[in-house]
């Protein structure tokens, strides 16, 4: 357009410029400027788009294989940025989450014990009279509950709240009304607030519900608001300690305490809070506030209570600092592969180029401008990364489908991660980036050949810097599979040292636990229930043995003292405690080591024994014979506690996690508890069936809950372990086999290039084989050199997967060994037949066409 009309209309502008308002005329002249240019852009732009589909379309397997390779690498970045998105980015469902903090009370005198404890009933309500830095604050209890409808029981995650609950996080129903201060009073306590998902499960979404009764174990309550679908605070995962089997909480009931619970410091009942600072307010403020008010309650409490604080730590960070790092490496993973797949299709595209040298020759003779050239193989370049990408958006919305049914728990929101707005951005902008990186290299090599050189050669193709550009990428592919492969391998090699560990329970053992509700409001009630369910899980057909305990390896859940060792002294931090049936060993399938175990006469004896493990013995007997040892237990001072006597000694439990090692346990014997564990010799199915038949014989209303073998409780504890190094693995497995078809590409279109060269050879009296070591050479000696630098880039970022790490180190000797020769020999594979190719070529053939 330029060139056809730009004189003229240059001469027309300066002619109207002498005799026309000067103003008007700019005005007009942009205006239409602006008009013409963009519709001239549009016309080369659709121009452009036709022949390049032609183009494209005239090379099926070219094609095809770009738009698998963009597909594969947008559609994991689409992926893995859905969950990002969704677990890190955006906002939580409360108003101005950032003013949020949770509010914990930890106690240093209390070695041991983690920091995030909440704070004692009395301690909150002086908290909250007192504090000025808070807006508002709240106190939480989760629990479980049985959800009673039609004579059947359903277990539903409940959490008491105080009345400022809903106000502290300014979220609000849809239905009805929220909990409020008046709601919080004993005696005006029996109304519900449900979640969305409750309400549409349970009743049918039914609006009427407003005002219904609902009966939560023995009591009915008033259901007075439907919260958003959003919320369901506090999710599982979202309070430190507090895991779940339930992933979000379906009713929220009036915490409704008493004045006496709010004064009484006789004992520590603690509940989780949560807090809102006043705008400007920072935490570390609020915080010192905290524990000046903590300080003037302090001698209030009695001498083995003393010694509480105050810690505030923002809500967002606490629910996903523990995933954050996990999920920005998964990412930058999946930036990895996407790289690779970037370079993929540079390199086809340069050798695309190479092949229609002939055709841009004639283009450039015809008056094809050099950047003409270079938009026009761009504009190709960007309808295969834009259709590479639509194929891509495709695939990530099946992957993120996948993904949300293996969410390996523990991470919050993860089940929200979809393909919103906001993902289809971040896909259109990788398309376009992708398609700009992959394609600008070829389109500027290609545009700089000069006009004979491009016609002399025609289809023949261009060499030198196409070569030496496509080679560099080969040793950037094969640098970033290795630091990918690399890191994967630590990650596996963690999760086999993990799996081999010895639990030092038995993984068949069945375990579940029943929460009793306020009909068994008295100690003796309980006992006595426990005591009869215990026994009729005795004489079930195919349980061999069944325990009941206070705590469940693997569960959550931790129960602890002090203990004065005779010979020792006091223990310097607290430990684990248990309490045990006398069977409880049996069932969960832990060995006797020294001793004897608990029989049905150590329950009430007037002199107490213990059993102890062998983490015990080593740190407080120090080779000493621990059998008839004695230990006082208890809280504060044990001077008066009873001694109890060691008469044996069990093996080590993996209580917390597995990945941590047992620390010293103490067993105490009694003759009943709420969580329980059978030893089977039938599927645990079966037995499951036959332990709920005999509980509902007793009191149809009680619901098992947690029911799990420890096999079940392992994969739990390993899942988002599992889940890391599975799609680690997978990523690397992705890149390395991208790298394997550019480096195939690569060794073929050599072989081609060399096809004169190759067939001199042979005529000459050159053998197969030394044919075939010419070309694996090549291709080793790129790998080679991709080898360095990637090993080199994974010393210096394996440290990033080192929080992980179980067993192995950073620089673990099998990983950098197999690692490399996986390498070579995917290299040999992507070169081998190229070679055979190159052996195939018959020299008369190959001559005459030079």
């Amino acid at each position: 357009f330029r060139h056809e009309y730009g004189t003229e209309m240059q001469q027309l502008f300066a002619e109207r410029l002498q005799h026309e308002p000067r103003l008007w005329l700019w005005f007009e002249t942009l205006s239409d400027l602006g008009i013409s240019a963009a519709k001239e852009h549009l016309q080369i732009l659709h121009s452009d788009i036709r022949y390049g589909l032609r183009v494209l379309a005239a090379a099926p397997g070219f094609t095809g294989i770009a738009l698998l390779v963009m597909a594969l690498g947008i559609g994991s970045a689409v992926s893995i940025f859905s969950v990002v998105n969704a677990v890190l980015l955006r906002s939580l469902p409360y108003a101005h989450p950032n003013e949020l903090v949770y509010l914990w009370s930890p106690n240093p005198n209390l070695k041991g014990v983690p920091q995030e404890m909440g704070p004692n009933v009395p301690d909150f309500y002086e908290w909250q009279r007192l504090s000025r830095s808070f807006s508002d604050m709240a106190l939480f209890r989760p629990a479980v509950l049985s959800l009673v409808q039609s004579g059947a029981a359903n277990r539903v995650r409940a959490s008491f709240v105080t009345g400022t609950f809903f106000r502290t996080l300014a979220a609000w129903p849809i239905l009805g009304r929220a909990l409020g201060p008046a709601d919080d009073r004993p005696g005006h306590e029996h109304v519900a607030v449900i979640s969305d998902a409750l309400w549409r499960s349970h009743f049918g979404a039914a609006p009427a519900i407003i005002g219904q009764q609902v009966q939560l174990n023995r009591q009915n309550y008033t259901v007075v608001g439907v919260m958003p679908k959003d919320f369901g605070y506090p999710f599982s995962g979202d309070v430190p300690y507090e895991e779940s089997e339930f992933k979000q909480t379906d009713i929220w009931l009036p915490a409704a305490y008493t004045s006496a619970q709010k004064t009484d410091r006789s004992n520590f009942a603690s509940a989780d809070a949560i807090g809102r600072l006043r705008n400007g307010i920072p935490a570390a403020t609020a915080q010192a506030e905290l524990v000046s008010i903590e300080r003037r309650v302090q001698p209030l409490y009695p001498d083995m209570w003393k010694g509480w604080t105050a810690l505030a730590s923002p809500l967002v960070h606490t629910i996903i600092g523990p995933v954050e790092e996990m999920l920005w490496l998964l990412l930058g993973s999946v930036g990895i592969v996407l790289l690779i797949a970037i370079g993929n299709t540079a390199n086809l595209l340069l050798a695309r180029a190479a092949v229609r040298a002939h055709e841009l020759g004639i283009r450039t003779a015809l008056g094809a401008e050099r950047s003409r050239i270079v938009r026009q193989l761009l504009t190709e370049s960007l309808l295969l990364s834009c259709l590479g990408g639509a194929l891509g958006i495709g695939l990530a919305y099946a992957v993120v489908a996948v993904l949300v049914k293996l969410n390996p728990g523990g991470i919050p929101r993860f089940d929200t991660a979809t393909v919103d707005a906001r993902v289809l951005l971040v896909a259109l902008v990788l398309s376009i980036g992708a398609g700009v990186a992959a394609g600008l290299a070829p389109a500027l090599s290609a545009s700089r050949a000069g006009i004979t050189d491009l016609i002399r050669r025609g289809g023949r193709g261009i060499s030198g810097s196409v070569n030496t550009g496509r080679f560099t990428l080969i040793v950037f592919e094969v640098a970033l599979s290795v630091v990918l492969l690399t890191g994967s391998g630590l990650l596996i090699r963690s999760y086999l040292q993990l799996e081999a560990v010895n639990p030092g329970f038995s993984p068949s053992t069945l375990t579940f636990k029943l929460n009793l509700d306020e009909r068994y409001n008295k100690p003796a009630l309980r006992t006595a229930f426990y005591k009869e369910y215990l026994e009729n899980l005795r004489n079930l057909p195919g349980v061999q043995y069944a325990g009941s305990t206070n705590s469940i390896p693997l569960s959550n859940h931790e129960s602890v003292n002090f203990a004065y060792i005779r010979g020792f002294g006091e223990s310097t931090s607290m430990i684990e405690g248990r309490s045990v049936t006398p069977d409880y060993r049996r069932a969960l399938g832990v060995p006797l080591l020294r001793g004897r175990d608990f029989n049905g006469s150590d329950v009430n004896s007037k002199t107490p024994v213990i059993l102890v493990n062998l983490s015990f013995v080593d740190q407080y007997f120090h080779g000493r014979d621990p059998l008839g040892g004695q230990v006082r237990i208890g809280m504060g001072d044990l001077a008066n506690a009873p001694w109890s006597t060691i008469v044996g000694v069990v093996g080590n439990i993996r209580h917390t996690k597995l990945e941590e090692a047992s620390q010293p346990q103490m067993f105490q014997p009694t003759d009943s508890d709420d969580n329980f564990a059978l030893q089977c010799g039938i599927p645990a199915e079966q037995v499951t069936k036959q332990a709920r038949a005999a509980l509902h014989a007793l009191d149809p209303v009680l619901v098992l809950e947690g029911v799990h073998t420890m096999r079940e409780r392992m994969n739990d504890s390993t899942a988002r372990r599992r889940f890391q190094t599975s799609l680690l693995t997978g990523f690397a497995a992705m890149a390395v086999a991208l790298a394997l078809v550019g480096l195939y590409g690569l060794m073929s279109y050599t072989v081609k290039q060399r096809k004169g060269e190759i067939g001199v050879r042979l005529a000459v009296g050159s053998s197969q084989a030394q044919v075939v070591a010419l070309i694996l050479s090549q291709g080793l000696r790129l790998t080679a050199y991709g080898l360095c630098i990637g090993l080199i880039g994974a010393f210096a970022l394996t440290r990033l997967v080192k929080g992980w790490l179980f067993g192995v180190s950073t620089l673990d000797p099998a990983t950098f060994v197999i690692v490399p020769l996986l390498i070579l020999a995917v290299a040999c594979c992507a070169c081998v037949i190229p070679a055979w190719q190159a052996t195939r070529i018959d020299p008369i053939q190959a001559l005459r066409a030079e």
